[in-house]
This record gives structure tokens, sequence and C-alpha cells, in this order.
């Protein structure tokens, strides 16, 4: 069942370092993942979870809005 997550909630799945296979609705507001615990790497270019998998709905001090949601 697929999970999604409100622009303004810090996870990764909404993080515009998150590799995870994601999409948005149709108004650009949510992020949508196939699950919670989809993963993906976190590409953040400085920190410590850099390199590593992260679950959709983890989150860190250095989260920035996926750019793609408005």
């Amino acid at each position: 069942m697929s999970q999604s997550y409100s622009k303004s909630f810090k996870y990764c799945a909404t993080c515009a370092y998150w590799t995870g296979v994601r999409t948005t609705d149709s108004f650009s507001q949510r992020a949508i993942v196939a699950s919670y615990s989809e993963k993906g790497k976190c590409a953040i270019p400085k920190g410590g979870w850099r390199g590593s998998q992260r679950q959709a709905n983890a989150a860190c001090q250095a989260w920035e809005k996926w750019p793609i949601l408005r």
C-alpha cells in the first residue's frame, strides 16, 4: 500500500537529498512512495547520513524540501 507525506513533513521522502523512488500527487503537495519502508540513498553533500540507505519516513536535521513540491 502506498504512503504519502505532506510537503511540510520533514521526512526523507520529502527531502531534496533523498534518492528513493517517489512521485507527487497531482497538485505537487505530497510525496508518494510505495511504502513507509521504501529505501533510498541520502545524497547530502556533507553530513553523517551521506551515502547511507534511509527509509522514506526517516528524518534528520539537514532536511531540505524536495524542489518539485510546491
